[in-house]
């Protein structure tokens, strides 16, 4: 969505020049990519972050914070934001292992929402893909069936990206960046999938691009996983020596009767990506009836484990809340149903489950880039989408133009 018109109308017809914002981006994302993945966790860092952000928050028409983790009896943190305002979900939530981390991703989560719905009508042009001479399969994932090639000669809004691996800027339709999820949909849009894969933001453009780029990769392997043949009996892995983060998790849920089952889902680049269900599994009638999921990649098996089971854990936490408006009856079904019946028999019935292990062990962000080139499932764009330096909070989409499209309802 154009912040400052409800049209395409009065956009430039050609590409905005390479100005310092871009370019200050480019800089920041070059100089982030050697700094290593795995670095202490500060303890106060939530709670610091999460008094600059409050203020923004509210300009942001964040209008209230809850706390979720008392409508479970699990007690890890999930936390809601709600944005009533919002032109897609209004809702957002967050998971940690505090509540001060919960708290902060259910913000963070909002701002995208924010800062893609109100894209500078200044960084924003007119143009065919023709025009621009858009290589003919760049963007071939990502459309919708029925555009067919006859959508390269349409003029529609675009935006500047940065080509990750040469530094080079990248024209990019508009429509994979903004989440202006409105019907009637904007001028120049249903061309192309309507997803915030790869949409993040953090206290850096670094740290959001590289939690956009993870994601990528993640949505990418579970879409291979819904195509790989006899996936969830070939590719479960045990929940057991994983690492301490898991095991914390396990020891949480164990006593309050929620079993995992966790998949390992198939990725070109080789990195760890977790595919994680989670469902009640004592004889009472459950809270919850069917199982909740959670996806990740991490640059290690314990880093993506941890992040999809507590992903899980904040959905049964959203569903048992319903707040969510894309969540319907469907989502809450009695344990006497067929459906409840199959899931708990694809969890609860485990065949033989392997071990994890990754060959591919990056230890900075240039490393994952270059796997990524490498497999085919660039290139790499990153989209600047917002900031705001008081805050502390910067906004990016990456767009991974080779991987495979995926969308997730829960």
């Amino acid at each position: 969505m154009l912040s400052d018109a409800d049209t395409a109308e009065g956009l430039t017809p050609a590409p905005p020049a390479i100005d310092g914002r871009i370019a200050d981006f480019r800089d920041e994302l070059a100089a982030g990519l050697r700094q290593p993945l795995d670095t202490p966790a500060d303890p106060g860092a939530a709670e610091a972050c999460f008094r600059r952000l409050l203020p923004f928050s509210r300009r942001a028409g964040i209008t209230r914070l809850a706390d979720l983790t008392g409508l479970d009896r699990l007690g890890l943190p999930v936390a809601q934001a709600i944005q009533p305002a919002a032109l897609s979900e209004v809702t957002s939530l967050g998971r940690g292992l505090t509540l001060m981390e919960a708290a902060v991703g259910a913000i963070m989560e909002g701002l995208e929402r924010f800062f893609a719905e109100r894209i500078p009508s200044s960084d924003c042009f007119l143009a065919t893909a023709d025009e621009l001479r858009i290589d003919a399969a760049l963007f071939e994932n990502l459309l919708l069936p029925h555009a067919g090639t006859a959508w390269r000669s349409l003029p529609i809004p675009w935006t500047l990206a940065v080509d990750v691996a040469s530094g080079a800027p990248q024209p990019v339709p508009l429509e994979l960046v903004h989440t202006c999820y409105t019907d009637p949909e904007p001028q120049g849009d249903g061309l192309f999938i309507r997803t915030t894969t790869g949409l993040a933001c953090h206290s850096t453009a670094r740290d959001a691009f590289a939690h956009g780029l993870f994601e990528c990769i993640e949505r990418d392997a579970i879409a291979r996983a819904f195509t790989t043949h006899g996936f969830f009996d070939r590719r479960r892995i045990a929940t057991s020596r994983i690492g301490p983060k898991v095991e914390h998790i396990l020891s949480v849920t164990r006593t309050q009767g929620i079993a995992f089952a966790l998949w390992h889902a198939p990725s070109p680049t080789d990195l760890p990506v977790i595919w994680c269900q989670a469902i009640e599994a004592g004889a009472a009638e459950p809270t919850l009836a069917l199982p909740t999921e959670g996806h990740s990649a991490g640059f290690t098996v314990e880093t993506a484990a941890a992040s999809a089971m507590l992903e899980a854990l904040s959905a049964r936490a959203g569903a048992i809340s319903g707040a969510r408006d894309d969540q319907t009856r469907e989502h809450y079904r009695k344990s006497t149903d067929p459906l409840v019946a199959d899931a708990r028999r694809l969890i609860l019935e485990a065949t033989t489950a392997g071990t994890a292990a990754s060959p591919f062990a990056p230890t900075c962000l240039r490393d994952v880039v270059d796997r990524v080139a490498a497999c085919g499932l660039g290139p790499i764009l990153a989209v600047p989408v917002g900031a705001d330096a008081e805050a502390g909070v910067a906004c990016v989409r990456t767009i991974l133009a080779g991987a495979r499209p995926f969308s997730i309802l829960r």
